[in-house]
């Protein structure tokens, strides 16, 4: 490893868990995303926030289900054959989603759909560089300032369009976190772009979470451990608009908090009966003064409110 970034690395790691603030943020439960009929017990789907509209967004089983600002199911689609199976989506600023599908073409196909998940247009990557494989097999997707980002997670690679389709980036992220001889034994677990167009990552093997900027600087955070603080197993990333990360984590069955230096926070949720437990969280979105954690064994998506105290 480049000698610099090792240090770098090393110290944003070792920092964390001494410079705990657990008293600038107050966590508290809501409420579980719900229909009129209870709540509903969605398995390990993905989840995003969609500050425009400030609603929830989980897609699984390929559909998109959308949630109001009170956790209630409003909307939900997936069966018209135009879309073909849905695996990804990411709303725009104009109200718009960009859905990632599979069944349609060979390999993934990337489609415009308005807010009520009607085809509007394909968007097909054009003028592709020779290192990006072929085809490329996104299975996650994000969007900020008028791109797609398209990340094949397994591949630990990540390619940007224009809404026209015409090639912006392509990122290695195995190749920069310095472990491409084994990205097929690494892979990305949590990916999530956030609007100013950073890409957060973890990866599970290195027990750590990663920040990708728009100029190509790699910056990374975590140790491995089971006290507050450490990661055992991670899984989903977020960032929420006062600049706090968000990340799950598996084992634990908690959440970790950092602030936007990368200092730990705190760590809530839990295994137990009690309000406000979580079983094997997976995915996380922020927005809002709120946090969505979906969760496996149908324990659903579970939505905190965060609110960030005056230091003393």
């Amino acid at each position: 490893m480049n000698r610099k970034l090792a240090i770098a690395l090393s110290v944003l790691a070792l920092a964390a868990p001494a410079a705990a603030r657990a008293q600038l943020v107050d966590v508290s439960f809501l409420y579980k995303l719900s229909s009129t009929t209870g709540v509903i017990p969605f398995h390990g789907f993905a989840v995003s926030y969609d500050p425009t509209g400030r609603e929830t967004l989980v897609v699984g089983s390929g559909r998109v289900t959308i949630f109001n600002p009170t956790g209630m199911e409003i909307f939900s689609f997936g069966d018209d054959p135009e879309l073909g199976s849905i695996v990804g989506v990411a709303p725009t600023d104009d109200g718009d989603f960009v859905l990632l599908s599979h069944g349609k073409e060979e390999g993934p196909s990337v489609v415009l759909a308005n807010y009520r998940g009607e085809f509007k247009r394909l968007i097909e990557p054009k003028d592709l560089p020779p290192k990006v494989p072929r085809p490329f097999l996104a299975n996650a997707i994000g969007w900020a300032q008028g791109r797609v980002y398209l990340a094949d997670l397994g591949g630990m690679r990540v390619v940007v369009i224009g809404m026209d389709g015409a090639f912006v980036a392509f990122h290695d992220l195995a190749e920069l976190c310095e472990v491409s001889d084994k990205r097929t034994d690494h892979g990305v677990r949590g990916f999530r772009v956030a609007p100013n167009g950073d890409i957060l990552f973890t990866v599970q093997p290195l027990f750590r979470a990663f920040v990708l900027s728009q100029d190509g600087t790699l910056k990374s955070f975590g140790v491995r451990g089971s006290a507050p603080g450490k990661f055992n197993i991670v899984a989903g990333i977020a960032r929420d608009e006062r600049g706090y990360y968000y990340v799950t984590d598996l084992l634990k069955s908690a959440v970790l908090v950092f602030d936007k230096d990368f200092r730990w926070v705190k760590e809530f949720g839990y295994r137990g009966a009690k309000p406000g437990s979580i079983f094997a969280p997976v995915d996380i979105a922020a927005g809002d003064g709120k946090v969505y954690v979906s969760q496996f064994a149908k324990k659903g998506v579970s939505v905190f409110e965060v609110k960030v105290l005056d230091a003393p």
